[in-house]
């Protein structure tokens, strides 16, 4: 019995070192593969995580580079204007139409001698127009200025306090026009929170902490807390690169932890599993020690099996979740779904993305070829049908449609297969790509209409500037030839040649008439292009609804009714009056004319208010104040083809004679001119809806405008110098001048007008000149005659309105009126009296200080 008894407790007291011993060599191997795992893990986590970051890298490079590409289009905008005039006339719609649908973009400015020119938007960055850069307290923006006209290339300015306030960077870029009047560089201010923001969408929500730094490696934007052992990418601007730093918030092993817990709970039952193991063999007979040590080293083996399978599908499972990953953000980045058609057995595979675009559930999916060509619109079943027997005969198969949506909605798509073959060669699979093309597709078509609208819009307005030339002759030489018929009374001449006289001036006076009504078509002209002389005021778009309500009365007829639904309240705008009560003019009486049978045109006026950009009916119209000016009519209404056509100019649907189709065309060139929109609702059998959005003047702004003073004496002798290239336009100056008694000379180029002010005999009292001229322009001349010191005021004429390039000097607008031009030509000679004698008293006094 004692042998019995001491038997087990020695047999455990031989097994406790053992099973010690086995206990700890598990917990070292445990903590080892522990430490192990968890440095794989975080090492799958790093490469994760630089996937992500170099996404976000590539979304900001991008994001980058769309501005970039809209400071380019910017450049080239300007380097192909014509003159300084037409930059300034344009450049507010075009930069706004640059900015549009773009974020982050604080302003676009024009820089001359380091000073802005001019700046998009005013409302918000008034406080930078006409700053000079250079005299900035900060030696960074002058340097920054200086280093783009140097290098001509795009510069990039480090993090700065934005004038606008905020914080912001400046990308410029040097033009290479050689006019002087033109700005020396672009640039454009980007807010860096919206810019990073745009690209944290590829970022997982809360999870990685990232921080940009510039080129410097000052932070740009980005985590507040710091970043611990980061991964980094490079980010590649125009001006050197940006760097950005990633890392989970909470720490590599932290991000790791929630894999660890099964590992952790497997590696302590195999501990568990050998502690009890070895006891049992330890404490058991000697002649099983050989079997157990086998059962423990199978369980070894079995340990190490598991354990390489474990790290092969943990790889397996990484490299696939990266894969998936990564396709899916480049399909949702490119507006892509992927698809395949069997073409054996005529069958459709559609992924979810795909469907998205074409508007469909699942379960309305198309299964076959020909359920799909059936549910797209007629006018893109044959492109398709011809793309996919293009892929399958082994030619490049692609094709871009229009497809509706059910909602209505219409959607450009670009889709593109390749073909899948067997041994045999035998088509078995279609794999391809579905791309939503839509915006690309409505940016061409915009493009496309600018374009055709700025070329008619350019020929418009040198045709009126020729025709006004040739109007100031007619209508000066016919009313020189009344006022000689008026000389001749009943009786100083006989019977015959009064009644010939009077038929004389019957004739001149319908002359007249006619000249006066292509002058009215010249003006329509152009205020479609937008070179019309106008004179803004402030004005209420109510007030000028009422002056012509009376007037609009008359033109429309007893069959149609004219109700007016105005607002209570005053809507302020800056416009020109005259143009303002055209533009209703025409718009109703195309109203009018789309009744026959009669009907009812309807006039609103409302105040809009747009936090951002508009949607239908208002669609593109930027965020702000605007004055609604509606015009509509119950009449038959526009086709689609027609409605795409209705601002073109001389385009009409009247039949020959009814209508020049300059009603629209007008109307777009007053509104464009005045900074506003139109908008255009139709539908067949049911009327015409006319939108007119003009911006809403919420302040005093004063609007001077100077007009010659009327004289009633002439200086006689004074002399004149007039610069014309039209030869009858010439010739009616000089007469009417000679006529009144000025003694005047005639060139008929800048470069005569030049020669003869250096070689004349006695100095000029005034020069006439107009303002396009081949060779020495009258701009160029009034320069070359200041710089030659020669003190004589200049007068331009022309058939353009006004510009900056006429600087201080007088204008008179063509076609003018012999006694108009007498008025100016007088009150022009009178201040150069005057400034003369100011100058002589001047020189006396400091004479006699002296």
């Amino acid at each position: 019995m004692l042998s019995i008894d001491v038997k087990p407790q020695s047999i455990r007291r031989r097994a406790l070192p053992a099973t010690l011993g086995v206990l700890v060599v598990a917990l070292v191997v445990a903590v080892a593969f522990d430490t192990w795992y968890v440095q794989l893990l975080v090492s799958r986590e790093r490469a994760r995580v630089t996937g992500v970051l170099a996404s976000y890298g590539s979304g900001l490079e991008s994001a980058f580079g769309r501005r970039i590409s809209r400071l380019s289009g910017l450049r080239t905008f300007v380097e192909t204007r014509r003159s300084r005039a037409n930059l300034d006339e344009e450049f507010r719609p075009y930069a706004e139409g640059l900015r549009a649908g773009t974020t982050a973009i604080r302003a676009l400015e024009l820089v001359r001698n380091g000073r802005v020119q001019a700046v998009v938007p005013l409302d918000s960055n008034a406080g930078v127009l006409g700053y000079d850069l250079y005299t900035d307290v900060r030696p960074a923006i002058g340097g920054d200025v200086r280093r783009a006209e140097v290098t001509g290339l795009v510069t990039v300015s480090s993090p700065i306090d934005l004038l606008q306030g905020g914080r912001g960077i400046v990308v410029r870029q040097r033009l290479t026009s050689s006019n002087s009047a033109f700005p020396d560089l672009v640039a454009m201010v980007l807010d860096l929170r919206g810019l990073v923001q745009e690209a944290s969408t590829l970022l997982p929500p809360g999870e990685i902490g990232v921080l940009v730094r510039d080129r410097e490696g000052r932070p740009l934007s980005g985590s507040a807390d710091p970043i611990v052992d980061p991964v980094t990418t490079v980010v590649r601007i125009p001006d050197g690169a940006w760097k950005v730093e990633a890392a989970p918030r909470a720490g590599w092993r932290a991000a790791v932890a929630g894999e660890l817990v099964p590992t952790r709970v497997l590696s302590a039952l195999i501990v568990a599993l050998l502690v009890w193991v070895t006891y049992l063999i330890v404490s058991r007979q000697r002649r099983l020690a050989d079997l157990v040590d086998a059962r423990t080293q199978q369980l070894r083996d079995a340990n190490a099996v598991l354990r390489h399978e474990v790290e092969e599908r943990l790889l397996i499972e990484t490299r696939l979740r990266e894969q998936e990953e990564g396709l899916r953000l480049a399909l949702h980045a490119g507006k892509m779904g992927p698809w395949e058609y069997d073409p054996i057995a005529d069958r459709l595979i559609w992924s979810e993305s795909a469907l998205a675009l074409l508007g469909l559930a699942a379960h309305e999916a198309p299964l076959s070829g020909q359920d799909f060509y059936e549910a797209l619109v007629p006018e893109s079943r044959e492109v398709v049908r011809d793309a996919v027997r293009s892929a399958l005969d082994g030619t490049e198969g692609h094709a871009e449609y229009r497809v509706q949506l059910t909602d209505g909605r219409e959607r450009w798509l670009y889709g593109t297969g390749e073909v899948m073959r067997d041994a045999s060669g035998t088509a078995v699979r279609l794999i391809g790509i579905l791309a939503d093309v839509t915006e690309r597709h409505q940016l061409e078509e915009q493009l496309l209409h600018s374009q055709k609208m700025e070329a008619v819009g350019t020929l418009a307005g040198g045709i009126a500037h020729d025709f006004n030339n040739l109007l100031t002759a007619i209508m000066g030489f016919t009313q020189l030839a009344q006022s000689e018929a008026a000389v001749w009374t009943d009786d100083l001449v006989s019977t015959e040649l009064a009644q010939s006289l009077a038929e004389v001036r019957e004739d001149l006076h319908e002359i007249l008439r006619a000249g006066e009504r292509a002058s009215m078509l010249t003006a329509q002209l152009l205020a479609f292009s937008r070179r019309q002389v106008v004179h803004p005021t402030r004005m209420d778009a109510n007030v000028a609804v009422h002056d012509v309500e009376r007037m609009l009365n008359r033109l429309i007829g007893e069959r149609v009714t004219l109700d007016t639904s105005l607002t209570a309240d005053a809507l302020p705008v800056r416009a020109d009056q005259g143009q303002i009560a055209q533009l209703l003019v025409n718009l109703v009486v195309n109203a009018r004319d789309a009744m026959p049978g009669g009907g009812r045109i309807t006039i609103e006026t409302a105040r809009l208010s747009l936090s951002a950009t508009g949607d239908a009916p208002y669609a593109g119209l930027e965020p702000g104040e605007w004055v609604i000016l509606s015009v509509c009519d119950t009449g038959v209404g526009m086709t689609s083809d027609v409605l795409v056509r209705a601002f073109e100019p001389f385009f009409t649907t009247k039949p020959v004679g009814a209508g020049t189709g300059l009603g629209l065309s007008t109307v777009y060139g007053i509104v464009t001119q005045s900074g506003g929109r139109v908008f255009v609702e139709s539908t067949v059998g049911e009327g015409t809806t006319v939108r007119v959005a003009l911006p809403y003047l919420t302040s005093e702004q004063r609007i001077t405008r100077v007009t010659p003073r009327s004289v009633q004496a002439t200086v006689s002798g004074a002399r004149v110098l007039v610069v014309e290239d039209e030869g009858g336009l010439r010739r009616l100056v000089a007469e009417v001048l000679t006529r009144r008694g000025y003694d005047v000379t005639v060139s008929s180029d800048g470069a005569g007008a030049l020669a003869e002010l250096q070689n004349a005999a006695e100095p000029y009292d005034l020069i006439l000149s107009d303002m396009v001229m081949p060779g020495l322009d009258g701009a160029a001349l009034a320069a070359e005659v200041r710089r030659l010191g020669i003190l004589v005021p200049v007068l331009f004429m022309s058939g353009y309105p006004s510009s900056p390039e006429i600087g201080e000097h007088a204008f008179i607008a063509k076609p003018f009126t012999p006694s108009s031009l007498v008025d100016c030509v007088q009150a022009e000679i009178d201040r150069g009296v005057a400034r003369r004698r100011t100058a002589s008293a001047t020189v006396e006094v400091a004479g006699q200080l002296l």
